[in-house]
């Protein structure tokens, strides 16, 4: 099940210090440059909208707002973002990040073979959701020189969490713990499956979530859907969720099952991800009934299986029986030789 994340960026997206120093992006430059050594380009390319940026945010900061925009890397000297907007806009857009040349999009193809220059190829990441035509543009600027993607190293790097992005994301499962309890005592308390999912948005917002995200079944045990439909059924059994909270740009995502009688589906979808927590560390695979997604600043971050040590990943138990789905999910940090369990979702 994949959960939907907003294209309309809400809360305190301003890079801050405080939050993230300029130390930690240094690290994260020092690794990725040594990947462009090995790669053998000369220059990077990284693309980022505003519903993908989980890349450009990891070594910029940048949230794009307003459309595509690329983050120019060398292999040494300052790096150059490229973003939609007037020269007048480009004092706000600064103050999104810790680079100081950020420059209006522009003709963003000779733009970029201008950063080039004499360089030998063009390194690329997150250009899978590029306009086909910026891309196409870019290539024929460059040409004869190849564009290399270099999305799997980088992946790699950007999934294995540094100890202050552990600290953040620990951060956002308070909050998703906060708005899957908020779920479970609306529904308690006699509230349909849709105002249930609401009142756990409105819980994380208000505990201090830069972003909340809920779906719900809108019928009996069935898959959580957008709240986009009218109905608000309080009898569901059992109501199903799925919830994603956001904590200075770092995400927790979890399932939450709500049964008034006990479930032969909730039970197998327990010892489902009890199986999973029980094998859970680096290189292990998961047992069957069990999904694995690892996230960070973007909810697609990269599959789970085998897990690698570094990431976090969201778990799911999944089971039907008797034509009810129930969930139990789990957050956990994976190390070499274990976990470290961040939040769990105990199915109601």
């Amino acid at each position: 099940m994949r959960l939907l994340e907003t294209t309309l960026l809400t809360g305190p997206y301003d890079w801050d210090e405080r939050v993230l120093p300029r130390s930690e992006y240094d690290a994260r430059l020092a690794h990725l440059r040594a990947a462009m050594v090995e790669a053998g380009v000369a220059a990077l390319v990284i693309h980022g909208h505003p519903g993908n940026y989980g890349a450009m945010a990891w070594l910029t900061g940048f949230t794009p707002k307003l459309g595509a925009t690329l983050a120019l890397v060398p292999r040494e000297g300052a790096l150059r973002i490229l973003a939609p907007g007037t020269p007048k806009m480009m004092d706000i857009a600064k103050r999104l990040t810790w680079i100081e040349d950020v420059r209006p999009l522009g003709n963003a193809p000779k733009n970029v073979a201008e950063f080039l220059g004499d360089g030998n190829a063009l390194g690329t990441w997150a250009f899978g959701g590029l306009p086909h035509a910026l891309y196409a543009g870019i290539a024929k600027a460059v040409a004869p020189r190849a564009l290399i993607a270099l999305d799997s190293p980088l992946d790699a790097l950007r999934q294995r969490k540094s100890p202050r992005e552990l600290e953040l994301m620990r951060g956002a499962a308070k909050l998703l713990a906060t708005a899957t309890d908020a779920f479970v005592a609306s529904l308690r308390a006699g509230a349909g499956v849709r105002s249930a999912a609401l009142a756990a948005e409105r819980a994380a917002i208000a505990a201090g979530a830069q972003d909340a995200r809920a779906m719900a079944s809108l019928s009996p045990g069935g898959v959580p859907l957008p709240l986009d439909a009218a109905s608000d059924e309080r009898a569901l059994d059992p109501a199903n969720a799925g919830i994603a909270v956001q904590n200075h740009g770092y995400w927790a995502s979890g399932y939450v099952s709500v049964a008034r009688r006990p479930s032969a589906a909730q039970a197998r979808a327990r010892e489902a991800l009890a199986a999973a927590l029980a094998a859970s560390r680096g290189g292990a695979r998961l047992p069957d009934g069990v999904a694995a997604n690892a996230i960070g600043l973007s909810l697609e971050e990269g599959s789970g299986d085998p897990l690698e040590a570094g990431a976090v990943y969201a778990l799911t138990g999944a089971a039907t029986e008797g034509g009810h789905t129930a969930y139990a999910s789990a957050l956990i940090a994976v190390t070499d030789t274990g976990r470290d369990v961040l939040w769990q979702g105990e199915s109601a």
